[in-house]
């Protein structure tokens, strides 16, 4: 149980000059209620185990969620709509490509806290012995530490290693480049019409997938200040592209199938590879059930010192502004990014733990050791990049006519280098908006 909080000092930093307050939350205080937001699709699976657990091991503090956000781009739409008219929550589970056009506009009207200022009154150590500097820089905006990193994803392959066996394939060996992966997924293609020979995300969803082309290369999404267009740098754009027009014409990616269409088709047998999150990790086994063999292979890169994967997932933010909320907001992001909340959130889902301390023995360490498929994340912790956004208002369109310019190349359309070109147009003309 945790008899007091300890946040006072941290928040009397954080808002010097503004309020004196007591050393602790006696046990006389009221329970202080912390209300959080997050999306519909995180909440049931992840937020409420927490929130219950959180609940029930102490009595200062109860956390409650706000009616959940539709998705990412739903719950950023909430959070703008909220601090224009002085609503926000308490705190809130930010993606992190969205982050920082969010921490900007909420810093200039202070409502958004610097949590690097609370992390320095944990003590001597306590930063380090529980997070990266990599983690810590995915909730970082222009060097101020806003974002807490809750989950953590990779891109890693799902892959049905019954089929491969039946293709001719050592599913002991997945393939470790492009070219041994597009020859495995045509030894799979040729096992029969209901066959599909390998998906991952691309022009299906939002822009996770395109990054991951530019980011694996060595390259970067955008400059250091985040205000110019950087995936042109030494060509990665052509590159990006011409491995698109691979994966169609090579790997037969077919770019007409929704997300549940890919899952049923994989999850039923009838396909060999699929790209994707580790948080599906758990819905995809329980899916398949004992259908086939399902297995799991850290993703490909073509850079493999420089090459890094964008990192998707969400940061904690604080966005209360009474010091006592602050205080109580403060040990719940501790919570779920401790190596407990870690340890049940990577149990649930699959997400890479984003605290190191769930790599120990009495947390993930055993569990990791003895099932394969759920250690894939942590073989690619040094793989982990940033999933950048734009500046502006329009990353939701810049995305949408992007993924209609690859679609293009892929079907060819387009050449690659013409649709290189096309996606830094479309870029630098919205991001201006």
């Amino acid at each position: 149980m945790l008899k007091s909080l300890t946040l006072a000092k941290a928040t009397a930093v954080l808002l010097a000059g503004v309020a004196i307050l007591p050393s602790s939350i006696s046990a006389a205080d009221a329970r202080v209620t912390v209300t959080c937001l997050t999306n519909a699709g995180h909440l049931t699976r992840q937020h409420e185990p927490l929130m219950k657990e959180f609940n029930a091991m102490q009595d200062k503090i109860e956390v409650k969620y706000a009616a959940p956000a539709k998705n990412y781009s739903d719950t950023h739409l909430k959070l703008f709509r909220a601090s224009a008219t002085n609503t926000l929550p308490d705190c809130a589970f930010e993606a992190y490509n969205q982050l920082p056009s969010l921490a900007r506009a909420l810093a200039k009207r202070g409502q958004i806290v610097d949590m690097g200022k609370l992390m320095k009154t944990e003590g001597e150590g306590w930063t380090e012995e529980n997070y990266t500097q990599q983690m810590l820089e995915l909730g970082r905006v222009d060097g101020v530490q806003y974002g807490m990193p809750f989950n953590a994803s990779v891109i890693q392959w799902y892959y049905n290693a019954d089929l491969f066996k039946k293709a001719g394939l050592d599913p002991d060996k997945f393939p470790k480049d492009w070219d041994g992966l597009f020859n495995a997924a045509q030894k799979i293609d040729a096992l029969g019409d209901d066959i599909m020979p390998m998906f991952m995300w691309l022009v299906n969803g939002d822009d996770w997938g395109f990054q991951t082309l530019i980011l694996q290369q060595g390259g970067r999404m955008m400059s250091d200040d985040g205000q110019a267009v950087a995936f042109n740098e030494n060509n990665t754009h052509i590159e990006a592209m011409k491995m698109a027009k691979r994966l169609a014409d090579e790997g037969g990616l077919r770019v007409d199938l929704d997300r549940a269409t890919q899952f049923a088709a994989f999850t039923e047998g009838r396909m060999g590879m699929w790209g994707l999150s580790p948080a599906g990790a758990r819905n995809t086994q329980e899916r398949v059930g004992n259908a086939f063999d399902l297995r799991s292979a850290p993703f490909t890169v073509w850079n493999d010192k420089n090459g890094r994967l964008p990192t998707g997932g969400n940061a904690a933010i604080i966005t209360a502004q009474d010091p006592e909320k602050i205080a109580a907001a403060w040990e719940y992001v501790k919570f779920v990014t401790g190596p407990r909340g870690q340890q049940l959130t990577a149990e649930i889902t699959g997400y890479l733990p984003t605290n190191k301390q769930v790599l120990k023995q009495e947390y993930m360490g055993q569990f990791y050791a003895e099932n394969p498929y759920y250690a894939t994340p942590i073989k690619q912790y040094d793989r982990a990049g940033p999933w950048s956004g734009y500046p502006g208002t329009q990353s939701e369109k810049i995305w949408r006519d992007q993924a209609s310019t690859i679609r293009s190349v892929m079907t060819g359309g387009m050449t690659p280098e013409d649709g290189a070109r096309k996606l830094v147009e479309i870029a630098e003309k919205l991001m201006k908006r």
